[in-house]
């Protein structure tokens, strides 16, 4: 539980089944960090089940257990997807690839579409 801790978070945050499809997630090699070049800008994706999910560290994420649990219901403070982002940035296990900046418009705009 010390990785919890180290991400700002505890058991009361997260259910353990939230925190066992990140982890999968994770291992299976699901998280991508995305460099735009030149500019720098990073984006976030978690691969999901159905396409890909949009991810704002500690912030957003473009699934529906996000929209639905997180801001509408409170019922939980996280989906799979970001805490899948945080563990894989804390340990460093995503893939990153370099794109660039006009690449990057095209793929955000994919991201953002909703399907």
């Amino acid at each position: 539980m010390q990785a919890l801790h180290e991400l700002g978070l505890s058991l009361d945050d997260v259910s353990l089944k939230r925190l066992k499809k990140a982890i999968e997630a994770v291992n299976k090699g699901r998280v991508k960090k995305y460099v735009f070049l030149p500019s720098g800008r990073v984006t976030w994706i978690v691969v999901g089940r159905e396409k890909d999910y949009w991810v704002i560290p500690r912030l957003y994420c473009s699934c529906d257990d996000f929209y639905i649990n997180v801001i509408s219901r409170r019922s939980a403070s996280f989906c799979y997807h970001l805490l899948a982002q945080a563990i894989a940035e804390k340990t460093g296990k995503y893939d990153v690839f370099n794109v660039s900046d006009e690449e990057g418009e095209k793929l955000e705009e994919e991201w953002r579409r909703v399907q």
